[in-house]
């Protein structure tokens, strides 16, 4: 296993949870849909990728990313295009040449993708479900695995309004109620898809979702990852240093291990090391945090052009965390009551929490950062 600090991790570099593996194909033989819950960071792109590459019989995957997507229709010429284009299908040219025949939208299906025509108005997903239905899956299942679907309704709501985005939300739900013998959806996101939707009073659109919540490691597997990136790197860490360098990095994503063992090896290089000490460990993170573009999409993401006034609740309330350590639940109420958005404030707070900010998992009535590294970054360099 190599480093990785950012790309989608495959292959024998993707670290492989079994459970969490035999869990969503528990959900997926069940036929039902999945809702990827977890911050980002953590791998719900590379566990959609792991199910793509390694899929189980009569089960075919296709992996769409929408955070460019900002228009229903425009996502549903992307779904069609995808099947259309996809390997199950070039294998079955009657199929194909049925579907053209019956689809005057479509002017060409070839190795390079789909063109349309765009002379007239296309309904997308009048299409998209017309192929569907023309389609003889037998016991076969195409899997949807749609990343980044979250951002979409984000994204439709800021450019079209929320009346849109809640109407892209039902066409969804339509489709996972009519088509699901046939198809069945894996839905995942760096921001929280259950936010967005109770925001919009919308939560009937996908209750018939399943979550799967991915958590960060445990100390095992975290030191399994550990032991199997070793393998690659002209150093060792003692079994008591791995556990400080764990201790230290205490929320246990894939992200902050990789980025550890990374500043690690390039201490290693610069100072010829060969063994790992506590103090090396120390050196490593403040290293990290020396690196101001790991972390910065943490507080991009939080910027609101269009309402800057959430912006400043949500840096102020995490700007108290990192000077204090914590942050008293009654004053996160009274830091909405100073901004003036009493009625919006539980829906950032739990975007914070959704995002992998903060936590109250300790104490209901107290948040931290899940991270001292993002909590030192925080304070160094958007808090001073």
């Amino acid at each position: 296993m190599i480093i990785n600090t950012g790309s989608i991790v495959r292959g024998e570099n993707y670290f492989a949870r079994q459970n969490l593996i035999d869990k969503v194909w528990e959900v997926l033989a069940s036929g039902n849909h999945i809702l990827l819950v977890a911050p980002r960071r953590v791998g719900k792109s590379s566990l959609m990728y792991y199910l793509k590459d390694n899929p189980r019989d009569n089960f075919y995957f296709l992996f769409l990313e929408n955070e460019s997507v900002n228009n229903e229709n425009e996502y549903y010429r992307r779904l069609l295009s995808k099947l259309l284009s996809s390997d199950y299908l070039k294998t079955k040219d009657k199929i194909l040449t049925q579907i053209k025949n019956s689809i005057p939208a479509i002017k060409k299906v070839g190795t390079d993708g789909v063109e349309f025509d765009l002379t007239n108005k296309v309904d997308y997903l009048s299409e998209f479900t017309r192929v569907i239905n023309l389609i003889d899956l037998g016991e076969n299942k195409l899997i949807f695995l749609l990343d980044e679907f979250s951002q979409t309704v984000e994204n439709i709501r800021e450019c079209e309004g929320e009346k849109n985005a809640i109407h892209f939300l039902q066409t969804n739900r339509g489709l996972r109620q009519t088509l699901s013998d046939k198809i069945l959806f894996v839905y995942s996101g760096s921001i929280g898809l259950e936010c967005i939707v109770e925001s919009l009073n919308a939560i009937a659109t996908i209750n018939d979702i399943t979550p799967i919540k991915i958590k960060p490691f445990s100390s095992i597997d975290a030191k399994k990852m550990i032991t199997l990136l070793l393998e690659k790197l002209e150093f060792t860490i003692e079994d008591n240093i791995i556990d400080y360098m764990l201790n230290e990095i205490e929320w246990l994503i894939p992200f902050y291990i990789q980025l550890t063992m990374f500043a690690l090896k390039e201490i290693k290089r610069e100072e010829g090391l060969t063994v790992i000490s506590e103090s090396i460990i120390d050196k490593a993170f403040q290293e990290m945090i020396e690196q101001k573009h790991y972390f910065e999409h943490w507080h991009t993401r939080l910027k609101n052009p269009k309402n800057p006034e959430l912006y400043n609740y949500a840096k102020e309330l995490l700007n108290i965390i990192s000077e204090f350590g914590y942050i008293e639940s009654n004053e996160v109420y009274n830091l909405a009551v100073k901004y003036n958005i009493e009625n919006e404030y539980k829906n950032i707070l739990g975007t914070l929490v959704y995002d992998g900010y903060i936590n109250n998992d300790d104490n209901l009535k107290t948040y931290r950062f899940n991270s001292p590294i993002l909590k030192m970054w925080w304070w160094k360099y958007v808090a001073n």
